[in-house]
């Protein structure tokens, strides 16, 4: 796979900040034609150095005022299985494995508190789910979904 040259890099600084940005003024910002960023912005799409553009939402707005972790320790002959039904769940914004016990990490969000409650109690009764740690989260003190290049 190709190295980033300065250009591409730039390219994904501006689209990370603004997915929306048009061609001309990413053009203009870059230092390069239009038919330019198109052609690299649609090679960084075809390589997968970005992975696509989404909205971001505030939670609250949407009514998921609830967000929670939660660490899941799965049997060794159970874990791709538990990640995988872990991941389903439409509440599941995230699903990490990690270094250390437990191994999986999740972040989902809810509408309430009981909605959080059921979800762990789905996740507690598991086939090959060998422990659970939650925890709510209060407050949000940095979100940034994109990464510095």
């Amino acid at each position: 796979m190709r190295q980033l040259d300065d250009y591409d890099r730039k390219i994904i600084e501006v689209l990370r900040k603004d997915g929306r940005v048009s061609y001309r003024n990413l053009a203009s910002v870059v230092g390069i034609s239009n038919v330019a960023v198109r052609d690299r912005v649609s090679k960084l799409l075809k390589r997968g150095y970005i992975k696509g553009f989404f909205a971001l939402a505030d939670s609250r707005l949407i009514g998921k005022d609830v967000s929670a972790i939660f660490e899941v320790e799965a049997s060794t002959n159970e874990f791709s299985e538990v990640v995988d039904r872990i991941s389903a769940y439409e509440e599941v914004t995230k699903v990490y494995e990690k270094v250390g016990a437990p191994t999986i990490f999740v972040h989902a969000s809810f509408s309430n508190i009981d909605e959080m409650q059921n979800f762990a109690e789905r996740i507690y009764k598991m086939k090959g789910v060998v422990k659970v740690v939650s925890s709510m989260i209060y407050k949000r003190h940095k979100f940034d979904p994109s990464l510095d290049v």
